[in-house]
């Protein structure tokens, strides 16, 4: 569904712990446009910095989409969230406890 869109909305009025949203639509090279907040914010803050605006301000909101479907920002280079990183990690992890 993702790639059928020119521009994914994650506007979830409560924070999110993590925002899984984002990280699939920019998967897909999609840009997301979301509340600075949370996890949402957070993840925006990392990959896509263009997408995160001020918690509930309309204006900027609609300013800020305007300007992403006229010049859509480059798709993030690497996803740090796939299920391949966190195996990685997680063996790492097991690796250095163990050692």
């Amino acid at each position: 569904a993702y790639a059928g869109c020119d521009l994914v909305l994650q506007l979830s009025r409560k924070p999110e712990a993590f925002g899984r949203t984002v990280v699939e639509a920019l998967s897909v090279g999609r840009p997301v446009l979301g509340w600075a907040h949370g996890g949402v914010g957070e993840l925006l803050a990392q990959l896509q910095p263009s997408g995160a605006v001020a918690p509930f301000d309309a204006d900027a909101l609609a300013a800020r989409a305007t300007g992403l479907l006229r010049a859509p920002p480059s798709p993030p280079a690497t996803i740090p969230f796939t299920l391949q990183a966190m195996q990685q990690q997680t063996l790492d992890l097991y690796a250095e406890l163990a050692g």
